[in-house]
Formats: structure tokens, sequence, C-alpha cells
């Protein structure tokens, strides 16, 4: 089975989040743990590990999949990064994924949520054009409910346009 390291704990119900990782060093010991140990994984680098039962609802964010301005229609770059995922999921046939759009706090809050649903649902043809079970996808559009970070400046409200991916 050929699978991406980066999809990986994803599709097995380990999530993580590379960003909200830490190595911590204490005498005689060196243990990756993830902020409040809270992000469904953590391991020793003996191999011990440690699954939270809450780790299939952990999303997976899509870096690098991208939309034209106040559009639908994706960016040319956003091919390579859907490829892989769409490889990675004809991997394990079957599995049930939510594709959550996310928008930033820009315009009116019905049409966010709109936005984020068409986005979310492009993401979903594109996969399902690649061979992709449409019954094992679902698009959602979570609009401007769910900011990860500020929305005050135009980095913040970037990292907010969002695709992620969640087991369901």
């Amino acid at each position: 089975m050929r699978l991406h390291t980066w999809l990986a704990p994803f599709i097995l119900g380990v999530a993580f989040s590379a960003q909200a990782w830490e190595t911590h060093t204490t005498p005689g010991q060196h243990t990756r743990v993830g902020m409040n140990d809270s992000f469904g994984f953590s391991m020793n680098f003996n191999g011990n590990s440690r699954i939270h039962q809450d780790s299939r609802q952990r999303p997976l964010v899509l870096h690098g999949v991208k939309f034209k301005f106040d559009s639908a229609e994706l960016t040319p770059e956003s091919n390579e990064v859907l490829d892989e995922v769409a490889a990675d999921l004809l991997e394990v046939p079957g599995l049930p994924v939510e594709i959550g759009g996310h928008a930033s706090s820009e315009g009116h809050i019905a049409y966010n949520m709109d936005l984020s649903v068409r986005r979310a649902s492009t993401v979903r043809s594109y996969l399902i054009e690649q061979g992709v079970a449409a019954e094992s996808l679902r698009a959602t559009g979570y609009g401007e409910l769910q900011p990860v970070v500020s929305n005050e400046v135009e980095q913040g409200r970037e990292t907010n346009r969002r695709v992620e991916l969640r087991r369901l």
C-alpha cells in the first residue's frame, strides 16, 4: 500500500498538527508531545504511542488548496495537493470523510457560508473525478464560524480560508 506520510495518521484515526508539536527533552528521555497533549497522538522515541479517543474528530488542513478570488474555482497549484489526497484515499476505499470549507470574516456571513459550501463541493467533485467513491465524501461549509486565528489582519484571514478533511 502506497500511503503518503502526511495523510497516514489521518487515515489511521490518529490526528496531529505538525505546527502544534514540540519536542521536549528531559534527562534520559526524548518525547514528542502536543500542546496540552490534546492533538490525538504522542510517541516516545522508543516507539511507545498513545492514541486518544477523540482523534477521529481532528481535522487535517489541506495546505496548498487555494481558490481564485471570490470564487469556488481551484487554482492550478491545488491540483497537485488534491491528486495526492485522492491517491491516498483510493488506498483505503470507503473511508468516510468530510470535506470542510472555511471562510474568513470578510463579507456578509450568509455569502461566506455559501462560498465555503461551494468550495467544499468543488474539492469533493475533484476527488470524485479522480476516482474516490462519492458515497464516502461529504462536503460541508462552515463559513466564518470556525476561525483558527484572528481575522483582524490579512495573514489571519488567509489562514482561516481553508479546506479541511475530517474522518467520519
